[in-house]
């Protein structure tokens, strides 16, 4: 059959049931072997060399084991997100937004945060801003329809750094759900019909988020693209090419824009080295993400000016629960204490900070992103922005490498390292990126390409002020989240994974008091995170029931509730927890023994 190619960002997937399906599994003993440690990688070259000689693993994804000349790391404890010694490309110049925010008076920092509110949020990335957005539209669309009598909940958005300074103002700028590459794993996995239900929910990202970009983000470059897939490893394009036979067979309408291009057609048509194989094609989006969650955000403060504020520069250093003395959670920052009865968690690879029961199940992984000038000859060939790319060298020891284009200023090719661009832990300063990393990232582009696609550096004649002259024009790095069974966290979090008693009901029409999260992306939260925390929001309003919300969703999940349409594998619970631990603890994953949905 081959290796078994996969696009998820996990290597290695622990198998459970969810309390939502009928019966709990156990890790198979048949099908048992030893657990990979997500921040694992194999010891030196010559590990590496050795490695090459024997089988292949069974599955490939975005962090599989690859060679380090650095110890390897055991699982850290996540702290607080730092503040970022590298400078993200796409957040310059900073959005409006910044001037929007509350203030003291001489404008030096933001006021002190005040002393309730009904929702606390954490975090101000793509999740942050979907969930804001869902819960604040919704209560004000219930309270006008009449039969609300509670006033505009209060929300108020923590933020530590500058808004959306994480993970989403960092990342490569991708709308490519993994479709083809993670079906029949899917399938195998869960079931038909759970794997079909999270391919669709990933699909349906792309039209909602080009909506959202419509109406609130317009400078955010929201856009349908070509994505090409590239191959330059003949075995895991042979793979590849028999995964989209079986996806094109089960999923006929969503496999339907598929192409699969070979040989000197694939070169010609995509301007490729002599070394790519092939190309399989199909359509997908690409975003300035930064602008996207600005844009949202700044319209969010605008609509509800009365119900929303964010603080940025703030960080929640700790939570303290109920006590006798006092009915609410009581969330500690350096501009004061804040209390609410709703505490929601979207610091997606940070949320162990928080939530400690959360750390050895979300865990974090540093890669690398790039703002390059395209050679003189590619520059015009390249489609526009009107692509995005995925380059596949050796999967298995390398992952996968991915590309997008602006299509102004100087059309910059936004190249971002798969596992040879991942940081992993060589670093003289925390945050930054490894000279491997920088090294793989700042010279990769013309070899995929190859040398006569290229042309002529487009290095500027002249300084580039806070940019670079050269090829690169920035080089920075991010943390994004690893789950450990690959799939994210959603909904309330259970008092046992946070350590906290839950208050007393709320005296406004939402759901009982508690902490909520989203988080666990693995490294696909832009066709994961606006949906899930969506998801969040109603369930906060006690709405998760209703059929009738869904409107601004282009018809996915119309006429259905959260149940429905949010796929159950991803909602935590105490089971989910407890089967994922067991299977760390013996080692063991388990494929055979998963509930069939």
């Amino acid at each position: 059959m081959g290796i078994a190619f996969s696009r998820a960002h996990t290597g290695t997937r622990f198998q459970y049931s969810t309390e939502s399906s009928l019966g709990a599994s156990k890790c198979g003993e048949g099908d048992a072997e030893k657990l990979t440690n997500p921040l694992e990688r194999v010891q030196g070259r010559e590990a590496r060399g050795q490695e090459r000689k024997r089988a292949r693993p069974e599955a490939i994804g975005r962090t599989s084991t690859i060679s380090s000349q650095c110890p390897s790391p055991p699982l850290p404890t996540p702290g607080l997100p730092i503040a970022e010694p590298t400078r993200s490309f796409w957040a310059f110049p900073p959005s409006a937004i910044l001037a929007r925010l509350v203030q003291d008076p001489d404008e030096s920092q933001c006021a002190a945060v005040p002393e309730y509110a009904d929702v606390v949020v954490i975090g101000s990335g793509i999740s942050g801003a979907s969930f804001v957005r869902a819960l604040l539209n919704a209560d004000r669309k219930r309270i006008n329809k009449g039969g609300y009598e509670h006033e505009r909940l209060s929300v108020v958005m923590l933020e530590a750094h500058d808004a959306c300074s994480g993970a989403t103002g960092r990342n490569g700028g991708h709308i490519n759900p993994p479709l083809y590459h993670d079906y029949e794993d899917l399938k195998n996995t869960l079931g038909l019909r759970a794997a079909q239900h999270i391919i669709r929910f990933r699909l349906a990202h792309l039209e909602i988020q080009r909506h959202i970009g419509q109406t609130d983000a317009a400078d955010a470059d929201c856009r349908e693209v070509e994505a090409v897939d590239v191959y330059y490893d003949e075995e895991t394009f042979e793979e590849a090419k028999r995964l989209l036979k079986v996806y094109k067979r089960d999923m006929p309408v969503e496999a339907e824009p598929y192409e699969c291009l070979g040989g000197e057609a694939a070169r010609k048509r995509y301007q490729l080295s002599e070394y790519a194989l092939g190309c399989i094609t199909t359509r997908a989006g690409a975003v300035h993400p930064y602008r996207f969650v600005a844009g949202v955000l700044a319209r969010l403060l605008e609509d509800h000016a009365n119900q929303f504020r964010l603080y940025t520069k703030t960080p929640c250093t700790s939570i303290t629960g109920p006590s006798e003395n006092e009915s609410a959670y009581t969330l500690h920052t350096p501009r004061g204490t804040l209390k609410t009865k709703h505490i929601v968690h979207l610091t997606n690879a940070h949320v162990g900070a928080l939530v400690p029961g959360l750390a050895p199940v979300v865990t974090q992984v540093r890669e690398t992103m790039s703002a390059q000038r395209p050679g003189r000859k590619l520059r015009t060939k390249m489609g526009g922005g009107a692509r995005s790319y995925v380059f596949y060298d050796d999967p298995v020891y390398k992952g996968f490498d991915y590309l997008t284009q602006l299509r102004s200023g100087e059309h910059e090719l936004m190249f971002g390292g798969g596992l040879e661009g991942e940081s992993v832990g060589c670093t003289r300063m925390p945050g930054m990126y490894d000279l491997h990393s920088a090294a793989h990232v700042s010279g990769a582009l013309s070899v995929y390409f190859g040398a006569v696609n290229w042309g002529a550096e487009g290095a500027t004649a002249v300084d580039g002020g806070i940019w670079a002259a050269g090829r690169v024009k920035a080089l920075w790095s991010g943390e994004l989240s690893e789950s450990a069974d690959g799939f994210p966290w959603v909904g309330r979090i259970p008092e046992s994974v946070t350590g906290r008693e839950r208050p007393s009901k709320t005296d406004k029409e939402m759901a009982s008091p508690g902490e909520w999260v989203s988080a666990g992306y693995s490294g696909e939260g832009m066709v994961h995170a606006w949906l899930c925390a969506k998801a969040v929001a109603l369930m906060v309003l006690g709405m998760e029931d209703d059929k009738n919300v869904c409107d601004d969703m282009n018809g996915f999940g119309a006429g259905q509730s959260v149940a429905e349409w949010l796929p159950a594998r991803f909602l935590i619970s105490e089971t989910r927890l407890r089967q994922v631990q067991v299977c760390r603890r013996q080692g063991r994953r388990s494929r055979a023994n998963v509930y069939k949905s």
